[in-house]
């Protein structure tokens, strides 16, 4: 790990972005097959829900890294905002599309129920995960909060849409493993934060597609 820390302090400032990128990215697959697998063992619609969401956002993540690579190695400032443009574009559109459908899968949790009950030491594993999601996310904002490169802002607010579904799953974990129903209604408070963070994701993909004229302006 200390090696790992050494070599990113050695790297340039634009490599830097790369290697913070390629190592989330990585990581964003690993949860993603874990919660997948989870959510065959288990077996749990639920987590097979948000593996899902998670593949498709890390798959992003991929297209926006070989976006990335591609800006560096055009010269002409055109071909390289016009890549830009066009990758913040469809992670926006990507968000409103996931947005909608996690809106509706929460409608039908709201009536349905999830049970999602699983081992106490699962619960742990849950809690690692969106730990991960949650402080990849606040690190990219916190350190390149002054870049505005649009495929690196389009990257913080694909992360911060991941993050939300990670600390929804473990809310639905948690509720269903240890509150007790006869004075906890999971079902209606796990479809309503749901359904909360179905709209927030639609309203961040909305913003990216609304402000790629402000974006262009500031660049």
């Amino acid at each position: 790990m200390n090696t790992l820390l050494k070599y990113f302090k050695q790297l340039k400032k634009e490599e830097k972005v790369i290697f913070f990128l390629v190592f989330t990215t990585i990581g964003n697959v690993a949860i993603a097959l874990l919660k997948l697998v989870l959510s065959l063992t288990l077996p749990s619609l639920w987590f097979f829900i948000n593996a899902i969401f998670m593949i498709v956002l890390s798959i992003a993540r991929i297209f926006s890294i070989k976006d990335y690579w591609q800006t560096k190695k055009a010269s002409k400032p055109e071909i390289i905002q016009n890549i830009g443009y066009q990758n913040y574009l469809n992670n926006g559109i990507m968000l409103i599309v996931l947005g909608i459908m996690y809106f509706f899968v929460n409608v039908y949790i709201y009536y349905k129920g999830t049970n999602t009950t699983i081992h106490e030491y699962l619960t742990y594993l849950v809690a690692l995960m969106a730990f991960w999601s949650i402080g990849s996310a606040i690190y990219g904002i916190v350190k390149y909060k002054r870049n505005h490169t649009p495929i690196i802002k389009a990257v913080k607010l694909t992360n911060f849409a991941n993050a939300l579904t990670s600390l929804m799953l473990t809310q639905i974990v948690l509720l269903d493993t240890y509150a007790d129903a006869n004075h906890y209604n999971s079902n209606l408070m796990n479809g309503l934060t749901g359904m909360s963070v179905g709209m927030i994701i639609m309203v961040i993909g909305l913003y990216m597609i609304i402000g790629i004229n402000k974006l262009r302006r500031d660049l």
